[in-house]
């Protein structure tokens, strides 16, 4: 079964390090960071577009490398800030390496737990009370979701990605969104 993980953002506002950070980066360019191998050319097929989505997320946090390592390729990453979501990708691939982190976001810390993910849905849906039996109202952490919510939203929605478009509402129009 694809898990659901929670990376919250916005930490700053809060006094608290930033927990993650995103980039879009055009292959070709990606591509001058990372040596020749195996993974360059699996990113190749990954992102048939030209165009990868990436999320890094602080190492050195709490169990941040152990919830990192149990993400699998399908795995659905939500972006999180003050009980909404903003965004909604899946996993393509993911990579520890924080000098590949480093490149993409100079000086700005350890970064190094990389996610490749599909092109982001993007649009703040606030968590409803109506959504507690899928997830919960705040997260302040890198956060792997109880299997017990995502088996409520396989069996609500047959999957994550039906999930998303219907219960997130990212299929409809902003305007038809939750308000």
């Amino acid at each position: 079964m694809n898990n659901v993980f929670i990376i919250p953002t916005g930490q700053e506002s809060l006094g608290k390090p930033s927990l993650a950070r995103s980039a879009v980066c055009d292959m070709e360019t990606l591509l001058t960071f990372i040596p020749p191998g195996r993974f360059a050319e699996d990113l190749k097929g990954l992102c048939p577009d030209g165009v990868c989505y990436i999320r890094g997320v602080r190492e050195r946090r709490g169990d941040n490398e152990g919830i990192w390592e149990t993400m699998t390729q399908g795995d659905l990453i939500l972006e999180y800030r003050d009980g909404t979501i903003l965004s909604a990708s899946f996993l393509v691939a993911k990579k520890n390496d924080p000098l590949l982190a480093e490149k993409l976001w100079t000086g700005d810390g350890p970064f190094g737990l990389l996610c490749f993910t599909d092109k982001p849905r993007v649009g703040d849906v606030p968590i409803l009370p109506q959504m507690r039996r899928y997830l919960d109202g705040e997260y302040g952490d890198f956060t792997k979701l109880d299997a017990d919510k995502v088996a409520n939203i396989v069996a609500d929605y047959g999957s994550l990605e039906t999930f998303v478009n219907l219960c997130l509402r990212y299929d409809f129009p902003f305007s038809f969104r939750h308000s």
